[in-house]
């Protein structure tokens, strides 16, 4: 009990506890950035969504065509 008590104490130092909090934040930020791009079909897919806030509303009413494409590409097995 005493062991944990320290170690706690040890982690809880900002001299300690900052560096390690970097380490793991940068590398859960890789680790998300490899799980985007990993993909070619998944990067395009996220590459096709970067212009939606310049879309205007109009551009977002789906037409029948669009649906069919939506169900297409829903029905499709990711990779």
């Amino acid at each position: 009990m005493v062991l944990i008590s320290e170690f706690l104490d040890w982690i809880g130092r900002p001299e300690i506890a900052k560096p390690i909090e970097l380490v793991l934040l940068f590398s859960i930020f890789i680790i998300v950035v490899i799980y985007a791009y990993a993909s070619r079909k998944r990067s395009k897919r996220l590459e096709s969504y970067k212009d939606i806030p310049f879309l205007d509303d109009h551009d977002h009413i789906p037409t029948e065509a669009k649906k069919e494409q939506v169900n297409k590409n829903e029905s499709e097995p990711r990779s």
